[in-house]
């Protein structure tokens, strides 16, 4: 879930203007949308400005004295006075560019440390030597591989490499292989104890909550109707038979027909128009139709919302009461973020979802065991392997219930399946069930590729074949 993405700081680009100002000029905290703040903070060879933004960095191209771009060809326009000195930015939007707010530097001497550019924690020894992940009581066994084993020797190498910057923000990563967490290393300014945002991943965790409400009875079924859980919108609009018989599946599915497609800016329904709405769930029950329902897969966000939305009407409990409940307390997470709040006060943070590693690996763990934990059925089997299985396309990719069935193939003719929770940045949490393994990965690569496929491919798909 990429929340402001599309409106603000939003995509990896590179360059720099050569009348551009020292970037140091720039730093500082900052005034945000809906009285939140951001930090402009300089890279680490202090040639790309970034605007850090809970706690996920954006970069920004320099062109031209003060002004910036955003990945919208917007301007970021740094504002000074008379004196010379920054004022804060405003964004250069609309018809007139005066018009629009100057959000105010607070203070210029708040940055962050350099550390959060250096990949390898302090006090770590290079070369990297394969260490076993603690025994910690949160549920998940630990045990340590040989140093000889082919998955520790590439694991050992992946961590150099990794050291060596080679795969920037790559912030942390942790493998279950053989009914035990195996590998668990993290990196720049991360540790064990550090919440990550899930982004897109936060998709899985509805689609196991509206298992749960299935196996409870309080829906009965994924055929149920949808629009008859927002009674409380008389004069829908765009009404017709098709958008009458969408159905819970449909949603889940990403084939609700709505017109609605977060991968298209032009589309009516993609998630930056649906940002900017007052309430998130009237705005997707007004779109216009695409298609029949059940027939396209298209990715949009809005589903999500709606799916979320129904949970809270069946149960009478805000989602994150239902999920704490119901998932994460048998889970025995209880150190995490979920502000489930489908309206335009929640645009910074789009509803997602904060988890620390070792957590998303239960997740993981979850899922594989087809949705028992500790001998404790958390969510039906059954329901584990309609959500798990392809049930529609998106592009060219299988999609389950808000679950990715990607693949991948690294050389010659072989094909690994690595069905994943997958979020933007790089948050993966992927079963690799012919390797009997799990991987969960964080990153802040946001809105470019992350660098799943190749730490896959070279490195911990090697160790384990």
């Amino acid at each position: 879930m990429k929340s402001f993405i599309y409106l603000i700081f939003v995509t990896f680009l590179t360059g720099c203007s050569t009348n551009q100002r020292p970037l140091a000029e720039y730093e500082g905290l900052y005034e945000y949308q809906n009285d939140s703040t951001l930090i402009m903070v300089a890279g680490p060879k202090r040639e790309i400005l970034y605007a850090t933004i809970n706690g996920a960095r954006y970069p920004l191209k320099p062109t031209r004295g003060d002004v910036f771009l955003n990945a919208g060809d917007v301007e970021v326009e740094f504002v000074r006075d008379k004196s010379g000195s920054i004022l804060g930015y405003r964004e250069n939007k609309g018809d007139a560019a005066t018009k629009n707010p100057i959000y105010a530097l607070l203070d210029s001497n708040q940055t962050l440390p350099s550390s959060i550019w250096i990949a390898k924690p302090e006090n770590v020894a290079i070369p990297y030597t394969y260490k076993a992940p603690p025994k910690l009581n949160d549920g998940i066994p630990s045990r340590a591989i040989q140093a000889d084993n082919p998955l520790a020797v590439q694991l050992v190498a992946m961590t150099n490499s990794i050291y060596g910057e080679a795969y920037p923000y790559t912030q942390s990563i942790l493998v279950y292989h053989d009914g035990a967490l195996v590998y668990e290393e993290y990196f720049y300014e991360y540790d064990r104890k550090k919440q990550h945002q899930l982004r897109s991943a936060t998709k899985s965790l509805m689609a196991i909550l509206a298992g749960i409400a299935v196996d409870q009875g309080l829906i009965p079924s994924v055929n149920e109707a949808v629009l008859p859980y927002f009674d409380e919108y008389s004069d829908i609009q765009n009404i017709d038979k098709g958008k009458r018989a969408i159905t819970v599946e449909d949603l889940l599915s990403m084939q609700s027909g709505f017109d609605c497609n977060d991968w298209d800016g032009d589309s009516p329904g993609n998630e930056s128009k649906m940002a900017s709405a007052q309430d998130w769930a009237r705005f997707m029950v007004d779109l216009p139709m695409s298609s029949e329902p059940g027939t396209t897969g298209s990715y949009c966000s809005g589903n999500v919302v709606l799916v979320g939305r129904i949970i809270e009407k069946v149960t009478g409990k805000s989602l994150k009461e239902f999920a704490d409940e119901f998932l994460f307390t048998p889970l025995g997470i209880t150190d995490y973020q979920w502000d489930f709040r489908p309206d335009h006060s929640n645009i910074d943070n789009f509803t997602q979802a904060w988890l620390r590693p070792r957590d998303m690996m239960k997740i993981g763990i979850l899922l594989d065991r087809r949705g028992e934990w500790n001998d404790i059925a958390v969510v039906s089997g059954e329901w584990i392997d309609y959500m798990t299985d392809a049930q529609s396309m998106i592009g060219d990719t299988p999609y389950g219930y808000f679950f990715w069935l990607r693949y991948l193939v690294p050389t010659g003719d072989r094909r690994f399946e690595i069905p994943q929770m997958s979020g933007n940045g790089g948050q993966k949490v992927i079963l690799l069930k012919e390797q009997n393994a799990i991987v969960v990965l964080t990153g802040g690569n946001y809105n470019q590729s992350s660098h799943t496929n190749d730490l896959l491919a070279d490195y911990i798909l090697k160790g384990l074949n």
